[in-house]
């Protein structure tokens, strides 16, 4: 018996030890570059191909680093293809960059679907969590940067981007952080926290938007002249520490038709130029725009309101043009339909990230203790409220 099993036991150890080593990402790599003939030619005649060598890599949050030196400069021409060929061979999300270097990161996991506000890290300031992709969290700095504009088609994650940045602002400056709200889908999605303390004026339609806009517009003539006075020319440097949000969803009803009687024309053409001026001057006076839209035109977009937010952001949009006038480059279009919250946020570069979510209850649940039960500032008359501002262009409490 021991005769017939002693062979079979050399051919199964045979077998196993004989199996091909399973390829690192580090081999598919260059065996893509190989195949793609990336690389440059040396020496007098250029008669010796050299392939990008490894200089350094190591282990990154989420996956590997890989840098790697080449002999010439790559182009464009080639790089993209590279990415394409190595994102479908390894199989695994991963990015490629070239300055000098050219380096490949490689991750381990994908972008989360989805990703709780409650998981959100704490930061101090005028911090708000934009998401979290493959490398970790991604937040922005409305002190640094005043003003943003986001896009995307109904349903994918646009006005729960706005709730998300409106809970994390008030948990972490209640006494400091205040809201004029110009919900143009007739406040159906933030009259319910029209009696929060930080929440000085939901506008629900073009006209109530204009008469908030129209007094603030009067006061940040009054802080300007402040400013003046004191030789400040940025609130940062100043020892102020409100700040007022002017919150803009669904901005296409204040771009006007044709059919439109012209005095709501002129009322729209109003607003529109009012938050244009927001966006060019306000901004160092402490009042920053989030300006929002479903699907982006220049109708809906005025260019002085896009070319002064240096912070875009773009979920799912069902065109590249559309794409193009949001961010400047087509790619929103492309993201992921089965996946709500998912946006393209534009900088300097542009990154991937699935935005924070919260529900109407969970946020409530937050910021519930600032709701005031008899509010002074609600007209007894139309149960609306009624914006004052302050000396800082800030609404009076």
């Amino acid at each position: 018996m021991i005769e017939f099993l002693f062979p079979a036991a050399v051919c199964g150890a045979a077998v196993l030890f004989g199996k091909k080593k399973k390829p690192t990402d580090k081999d598919q790599i260059e065996l893509v570059f190989r195949n793609l003939g990336v690389g440059g030619k040396l020496g007098k005649e250029k008669q010796t191909f050299v392939f990008p060598k490894l200089v350094k890599d190591y282990p990154v949050e989420n996956g590997h680093e890989y840098i790697y030196g080449t002999t010439v400069g790559l182009p464009d021409k080639t790089l993209k293809p590279l990415k394409e060929v190595l994102s479908s061979t390894l199989n695994k999300p991963m990015k490629l960059k070239y300055k000098k270097y050219l380096t490949i990161t490689v991750y381990d996991e994908p972008i989360p679907e989805l990703v709780p506000y409650k998981d959100a890290p704490d930061k101090e300031g005028w911090m708000i969590p934009l998401g979290k992709n493959e490398t970790g969290w991604h937040f922005h700095d409305f002190d640094k940067t005043p003003h943003m504009v986001a896009a995307g088609t109904t349903r994918f994650g646009k006005t729960q981007m706005i709730k998300n940045m409106m809970t994390y602002l008030i948990e972490h400056n209640p006494d400091n952080v205040e809201f004029l709200i110009i919900d143009l889908k007739g406040k159906l999605e933030f009259n319910r926290y029209r009696n929060l303390q930080q929440v000085k004026c939901v506008c629900g339609d073009p006209f109530e938007a204009y008469e908030a806009l129209s007094e603030l517009h009067l006061n940040i003539k009054d802080v300007k002249e402040e400013f003046l006075n004191n030789d400040w020319n940025n609130i940062v440097k100043t020892s102020k520490q409100k700040r007022l949000f002017v919150i803009v969803d669904e901005a296409a009803e204040l771009a006007s038709d044709k059919f439109m009687e012209p005095e709501v024309k002129k009322i729209m053409s109003a607003c529109q130029y009012y938050l244009s001026e927001i966006a060019r001057v306000a901004g160092g006076l402490g009042t920053r725009l989030i300006y929002c839209t479903q699907y982006p035109t220049s109708d809906c977009l005025p260019r002085q309101i896009k070319m002064n937010s240096d912070i875009k952001m773009s979920f799912r949009l069902s065109t590249g043009y559309a794409s193009e006038v949001a961010i400047d480059e087509t790619g929103a279009e492309k993201l992921p339909s089965n996946i709500p919250g998912r946006a393209l946020v534009k900088t300097h570069e542009v990154m991937e990230v699935q935005t924070p979510y919260i529900e109407d209850k969970e946020m409530m649940e937050r910021v519930g203790q600032y709701v005031i039960t008899e509010r002074k500032d609600i007209s007894p008359e139309t149960g609306s409220s009624i914006t004052k501002f302050g000396e800082n262009g800030l609404p009076k409490s």
